[in-house]
């Protein structure tokens, strides 16, 4: 695991980049305005990552005093820019091998394996493996993420995760889902139109959506994904189904 650590307004442009690059063992942290150092959760992830390498773009002396107590800063830009040769050559190191990735469908079933807690409608993966492939790690990424958030894991607010882990979250939009869930001897209904979503303004291939709600039963809560897949049309959609 790698850091670039970039002040809050080159955050959407620092994103880009790693997504163009597909650049997948860097962890993209903010540094905001007036900050000094890194926040609790990220000092607790810098510490697991202890020694590792690591870039910053127009961070403040003291954040990156503090930062280095953890990390080893290898380039260190003066400013940020997109197509900054040095910053570009460190994030793609010549003679990188490619990670392969696993196809959406499976990368959700494996995750369903790893938490009980995470459970998936029976339809939600069928359409999942049509999403460009340049969008599966952006998949693979939100089912590790929602199989930890079911799990109970402190993952920090929802909307915290586009900073945390690159996965932009959204309450609202356009598309809708109403659910009637038995499970076992409880029934549950209710309206979600939560996903995780990358790729705005873009081809329905490459406007990658997970639709997801949370949902309290007697024996603890439970996440239910309910779509995985490129954009769907525009609307609400009924589902009724009975999962334990």
């Amino acid at each position: 695991m790698r850091f670039l650590f970039v002040y809050q307004d080159y955050a959407e442009p620092a994103r880009k980049l790693l997504d163009e690059l597909q650049v997948d063992d860097v962890t993209l942290i903010i540094a905001r305005k007036n900050a000094q150092a890194p926040t609790d959760d990220e000092v607790s992830v810098l510490e697991k990552h202890a020694g590792a390498d690591a870039a910053a773009c127009e961070i403040n002396r003291k954040y990156r005093k503090r930062a280095a107590e953890f990390v080893t800063f290898c380039c260190e830009p003066k400013k940020f820019r997109f197509e900054d040769q040095q910053l570009r050559e460190w994030l793609v190191p010549k003679g990188r091998v490619e990670v392969s990735r696993k196809k959406p469908s499976d990368a959700f079933r494996a995750a369903a394996q790893r938490s009980v807690a995470l459970i998936l409608h029976p339809d939600a993966l069928n359409y999942a493996d049509e999403l460009v492939e340049h969008r599966w790690r952006f998949a693979e990424t939100g089912a590790d993420l929602l199989a930890r958030y079911a799990a109970g894991e402190h993952l920090g607010a929802l909307r915290e995760w586009k900073q945390k882990f690159a996965v932009d979250f959204a309450a609202n939009g356009r598309v809708s889902f109403k659910y009637k869930w038995t499970c076992e001897s409880e029934y549950r209904e209710g309206k979600t139109e939560w996903h995780l979503k990358e790729g705005d303004n873009t081809t329905r291939e490459s406007a990658a959506r997970i639709y997801f709600a949370r949902v309290e039963f007697s024996g603890g809560a439970r996440v239910v994904v309910l779509y995985v897949g490129p954009h769907p049309d525009d609307g609400e959609r009924t589902l009724t189904f009975s999962v334990p």
